[in-house]
Order: structure tokens, then sequence, then C-alpha cells
């Protein structure tokens, strides 16, 4: 029994030590690990250029366009032709697990872009979660290589304001599974853009110096997998607002002038008022008026009065409630021109409102759904804003005022 008892240990103990043993072990320094992608088309042919990270054993190597990544290229007839492509040119295998970002060059958005992610889906190496942003009126490769931050390279610098976009909600982070998610179910998804921009540097020894950044402001709007068009940044503070994702932005008005009638107060210079909402809550209802199908658009918000450039006096508490009134306004001018924009210029759902359709109707649904986006366009909305000033913060009197002359 003893000796049974000493095989058994021995086995386990053998089948540990084997299973501590590492296969496929790949070294760092052999493989070229990606961290942006960008897709264009060239001739006919997918052209792919990736960003990879030089080794620490390698810094000394001059890239030309930083000491720590260096850019590669290669065409092929699909996707995977392309990667494998670019082993003819280069001198490393492509590791795909660190890519974050695919930067969709505007032509082959526009071409469709369905067929040539497939490869992205059915490959385990590649990340769902990276993000797929536009380059407006651009190559993809034209907004790579560029870094106007901090950020280690042009891809991290790329990455990291992308994700920035939830401090302003001019924009929105997209990722390839999100994407999949609205492709599949037959919707229209919206990504972030992307745009080369020049501004002037600070610099002692060259006052005229030019320096290239990136701008991600905007939303790219997408009829299943082809690219349609763009929302500007006022349409897109709607979008997210519709779409219930305006968690943490700014809200800029004007000031009414019958705010001023109201104050003891008058401002010697100045226009805008502004709200930083800390949440807000969006809840979209579809019924049936007059045997019509009507959107309704209730909106939520609780904000900070952060800036007032007219001097108003916010210890009113009338004044404070036109001032919630006026933010909500403005709220609703950007949804619609979200709406306008979608409606009537590229006469498609983007905010899967069809989806409340088929929930709450289905049977209007099923005879509708062929033809939804003719029926969305001409699509009745109400919107209904409340604003709840939550704070005004640490002054009643602001500095930029004068006394009323008596």
């Amino acid at each position: 029994m003893r000796f049974k008892k000493k095989i058994i240990i021995l086995n386990i103990l053998v089948v540990t030590v084997l299973l501590t043993s590492c296969t496929g072990l790949r070294e760092v320094n052999d493989l070229g690990i990606v961290t942006t992608t960008a897709i264009d088309m060239d001739n006919g042919e997918i052209l792919l250029t990736h960003e990879v990270i030089v080794p620490e054993s390698n810094t000394s190597i001059s890239t030309g366009r930083g000491n720590n990544v260096v850019y590669v290229q290669s065409k092929g007839k699909t996707v995977f032709d392309a990667i494998r492509n670019a082993t003819l040119i280069f001198d490393r295998k492509l590791f795909l697990a660190h890519n974050r970002i695919f930067i969709l060059g505007e032509e082959f958005a526009k071409q469709g872009i369905g067929d040539s992610f497939n490869f992205y889906v059915y490959d385990n190496e590649p990340r769902e979660s990276a993000y797929i942003v536009v380059a407006k009126d651009a190559k993809g490769y034209d907004v790579m290589g560029i870094n106007g931050g901090l950020s280690d390279s042009p891809g991290k610098y790329l990455f990291d304001i992308i994700e920035n976009y939830q401090l302003n909600l001019k924009s929105r982070d997209f990722s390839l599974v999100e994407f999949l998610r609205y492709y599949l179910k037959d919707a229209n998804p919206v990504t972030a853009v992307v745009e080369h921009i020049q501004q002037r540097e600070i610099n002692k020894e060259e006052s005229q110096s030019i320096k290239d950044s990136l701008n991600v402001v905007g939303g790219a709007a997408f009829k299943g997998d082809r690219l349609i068009g763009y929302f500007d940044s006022d349409e897109m503070k709607g979008f997210n607002f519709i779409i219930d994702e305006f968690k943490n932005g700014l809200i800029v008005f004007e000031t009414p002038d019958e705010l001023m009638e109201e104050s003891e107060l008058i401002a010697d210079s100045g226009i805008y008022t502004v709200v930083e909402v800390k949440d807000s809550s969006t809840k979209n209802r579809i019924e049936i008026i007059d045997e019509e199908l009507h959107l309704k658009i209730d909106v939520d918000i609780k904000g900070v009065l952060i800036e007032d450039m007219k001097g108003l006096e916010v210890s009113n508490k009338d004044i404070l409630h036109s001032v919630e009134s006026s933010c909500s306004n403005q709220v609703k001018n950007h949804i619609r021109m979200a709406m306008e924009k979608a409606q009537k210029e590229f006469k498609t759902d983007s905010f899967s409102i069809g989806n409340l359709v088929h929930i709450r109707y289905p049977d209007l649904w099923r005879e509708i759904s062929g033809d939804w986006e003719s029926v969305f366009s001409d699509l009745e909305y109400t919107v209904n804003v409340k604003t709840d000033l939550v704070r005004t913060g640490l002054l009643n009197v602001p500095i930029n005022i004068k006394k009323e002359l008596k």
C-alpha cells in the first residue's frame, strides 16, 4: 500500500515538472510588436501600415519618425495576405496582440469594411477591444507618426486622446467588438474621427515653427459597413445625449439678455455661460400618435455652473432657474442638430431607434422594417430636457462685474 502511494506521489511530481515547461516560447526581440494599424486601398489591393515598437536593445536605430517605433507597409489581396507579405520586406513576424487602434482611410471606409475585417475576428491574436477611427479626408497612414503630446509613441498619443473624449463628449470611443455588434444586428455604427492639424509651436529658437498634432473630434457615420458622412462636434454632443452616453462634458450657451434685466449686477464684458454635466440620463420612447410613430426623447441632467462671463447673480433663485432653462434649450439644439443630420442628410437611423419600434410594436415592425430608413427620415419627435444645477462654485458674485450706478 505504501509502495502504491509512493508511485502516485512520484507520478504527480513528474507531471508537475512537465507541466511547468513552456511551449511556443517567442522572445520579445524576435517579434514585431504592432501597436497601431492603418488600413487603406491602393490600386484595388489592401494596403496595411503598421506601427511597430523597437525593442529596448535596438533603440539606437534611427527610424526617422521617432526613436522607439518603425513603420512597415505591405500590400495584398486580403488583410492576412498583406500581413504575411510584410515578412518579405521586414525582418520580424508581425505580432498583433498589442494592436490597440485601427485607423481606416476614408477611401477604404467608403467602400465597405465588413469583408476585410474577417481576419481580425477569425484569428485569436488581434484584440477585439482595439479602437476604430476614420481618417477624415485622408489616408489612414497620413495620420500616423505624429506625436503632439507627451506619450511614449505616436500610437500611444492617438490612443490617449481618443480616451480623452470622456472629458468633452465631442467624439466617442468605439471598438472593433462594438462595430461587429452593430454590423451583425444590421444597425448603423458611428465611430471616432481623426484629423491631422498643424499648430504654432512655442519655441524660443524658432518663433514661427509649426507643430503637427492630431485632432479627435466629431463622428464617422456608417450605413452598415460603409462610411456615409460625418457628425461635427456639436452634433456629436447631441448624438451622445440621444444614445445616453453623455455623462461628463460641457454645455456652452449664450446667456439670455433677460437674465441681466433681473440682476443687480452688470458685467463689463462676456457672452457665454458654461455648465459642466456631472451626470445625465436619457430615456427614448416610441409611441403611436394620430396613427403615426412618434419619438419622445427625455433627458435629465445634473450639472455644475462652472463658468459665467456675464456676471450673473447666482444667489438669486429665479436667475438660477433661468440658467437651467437656457442650458436645457442648448441641449435640445444639440439633439435636434444630430437628428436633422441623420434624417435629412444621411437618411439613416444612427441611433438604433428602429430597435425601440421592434420591441414595442413587433407586428408593426414586421410591416415597416424593410422600409425603415424612409420611415425614420420622416419620423416626428419631441425633446424634453430638465437641468438641475447642483452646485454654483465658491463665489456668489463673479469677479467680472461692477455695481450698478445709482
